[in-house]
């Protein structure tokens, strides 16, 4: 343990912007979701009710929101936060451990680190004691500010708000794992976000096999007890709740905890236990090119979220036999996939929908992808490129080209595949060619983040991915729960999405992907004109 106290400092000190927004947005947007919905769903009985009995009867309808336990306020509540939230929370924690752990190691920082008086263990020991305590306060800020808004929580929003605290530790302790296993921090996040979105995947497949127990409420088939997403659905808290849930995550972090020590005194400093593959004397002529050298950096993060993509619009495809009995039965469902998939034919508006969310997901891609580019800076290793005959715009139009040309080819694979798994397995058909382009309609959106983020980059580099990264949570949230809050118009034309059409269930329109397009191409030109001007910035 020495030296950890040190360390637990430096990490404070390091993230002492990052963390406070981390906790103030996720705090903040929850508390914020607490009237909007109350004055959404509250004071309307007859459309619970319904929702109630149509998401009950049919647990496939469940797939993206879990169950909902009682036609009240809670339940809705429960089904619209749990597990998006989750998935922020899941993030926040596996980029934490990496960037103090293994992304040190990576830099050569951990090398100076344990030159003085620290102990081996202690960077990954502060660095979880920091992820828990990161936890704890974001569950007595959830906790507090709920029993302040909602007083018919105070006997069970405790425990919401521990069921977050549990949920984002045990993903800490999945982070410490990944770090001793790979040597990269650019490895150990991919995997890292693969394993959430398969854990989300496999909550909502727990979900879709589940039965009605004899208490009325949905029971998870045994899927989702392999998943922390199905964790903390068990807990029920804010419905039907049950403490001990939480022991599953405590017992699992504990395991977890010791399994990454063993690993840490396993493995050599600056490697990892899964032995690197060993590449040539000498790279081959393509890749001593500047866009081979840039391919070759972005090939795990694209390969990682590809393998996501598939995965989502495979079961996707599966759900959809399943899903025309919600969508016929349930006017209020029908609202609730017409407002992102538009209306019309069952197939077309529920894969519409779907495919807005992957295509979502590919969002993502494309600001991870981008980021390595930050990386590449604050590592030192662009000044080794620069002084070379690459020139600055090059170097930067590379790694914009090579994560929007795969943002495309994700779009048209997974419209692709999307298609032809409803072909294969349901008795509906649909029109592969439509598919594929409606996906690609979404690549304006998509051009529209790297544009911004190149502008960012030139002109603050350190908060290019945050402030990306929050304008993306933006983008998401108007796309899912904004409709359904019925906001203001004017609110939800702040999200590009309302202005593209939801394809191909409705007509592509052409003009607003233009705008959107010279947007983003004014938004990189001034990003480029930044960087060509500014001076290196490390860390």
């Amino acid at each position: 343990m020495t030296g950890t106290w040190n360390l637990i400092k430096l990490i404070l000190r390091r993230d002492r912007v990052k963390l406070p927004i981390w906790i103030l947005a996720l705090v903040g947007m929850l508390l914020y979701m607490i009237p909007l919905l109350r004055n959404t769903y509250a004071f309307s009985p007859e459309t619970l009710e319904t929702l109630y009995h149509q998401f009950s009867a049919v647990p496939a309808g469940l797939f993206l929101t879990g169950p909902m336990d009682g036609p009240n306020f809670s339940s809705m509540f429960t089904i619209e936060t749990v597990l998006w939230w989750g998935l922020v929370i899941a993030f926040m924690n596996t980029l934490l451990i990496v960037r103090h752990t293994r992304q040190n190691e990576e830099m050569g920082a951990q090398e100076l680190i344990l030159s003085g008086r620290v102990h081996r263990s202690a960077s990954l020991v502060a660095a979880l004691v920091v992820a828990l305590i990161v936890n704890v306060v974001m569950a007595l800020a959830i906790g507090l500010g709920m029993g302040l808004l909602y007083d018919g929580w105070i006997g069970s929003v405790w425990l919401y708000a521990a069921g977050f605290a549990g949920f984002g530790f045990a993903w800490a302790c999945v982070a410490a794992i990944l770090v001793q296993l790979f040597e990269s921090a650019r490895s150990a996040n991919a995997v890292g976000a693969i394993l959430i979105g398969a854990a989300f995947l496999l909550r909502g497949v727990g979900d879709f096999l589940g039965s009605i127990g004899a208490n009325g409420l949905v029971q998870a088939a045994w899927p989702s007890w392999l998943s922390p997403f199905g964790w903390l659905q068990a807990t029920r808290s804010l419905t039907s709740p049950e403490w001990w849930p939480l022991l599953v995550p405590l017992g699992f972090a504990v395991v977890a905890i010791g399994v990454a020590f063993v690993l840490l005194n396993s493995r050599d400093e600056s490697r990892g236990i899964l032995p690197s593959r060993v590449g040539h004397a000498r790279a081959g002529k393509f890749l001593r090119t500047p866009l081979g050298l840039t391919m070759h950096l972005q090939k795990n993060v694209f390969i990682g979220w590809l393998a996501g993509a598939l995965a989502l619009v495979s079961v996707i495809g599966a759900l959809v036999p399943q899903m025309s009995k919600v969508y016929d039965s349930s006017p209020e469902l029908r609202l609730m996939i017409e407002s992102m998939g538009g209306s019309g034919a069952l197939v077309p508006t529920f894969l519409s929908a779907m495919l807005m969310i992957t295509m979502l997901m590919i969002l993502a891609y494309v600001i991870h992808a981008l980021s390595r580019a930050r990386a590449e800076e604050s590592a030192g290793h662009v000044e080794n490129l620069l002084a070379t005959r690459l020139s600055r715009p090059k170097w930067l139009s590379l790694h914009l080209a090579v994560a929007l040309v795969g943002a495309a080819i994700m779009l048209a694979i997974s419209g692709l595949v999307m298609a032809l798994t409803v072909n294969g397995i349901s008795e509906w058909s649909v029109k592969t060619g439509d598919y594929v382009l409606g996906a690609l309609s979404y690549w304006p959106l998509m051009a529209l983040l790297g544009g911004l983020y190149v502008a960012l980059f030139g002109l603050l580099p350190r908060a290019a991915g945050l402030v990306l990264w929050i304008f993306y949570g933006f983008i998401a949230f108007m796309s899912w729960i904004g409709p359904l809050l019925r906001l203001d118009q004017w609110i939800m034309n702040l999200s590009p999405l309302e202005h593209m059409a939801s394809a191909p269930a409705e007509t592509v329109k052409v003009a607003p992907l233009l705008i959107i397009s010279i947007i983003a191409i004014a938004a990189a030109t001034s990003g480029f004109i930044s960087w060509r001007q500014r001076d290196l910035v490390q860390q």
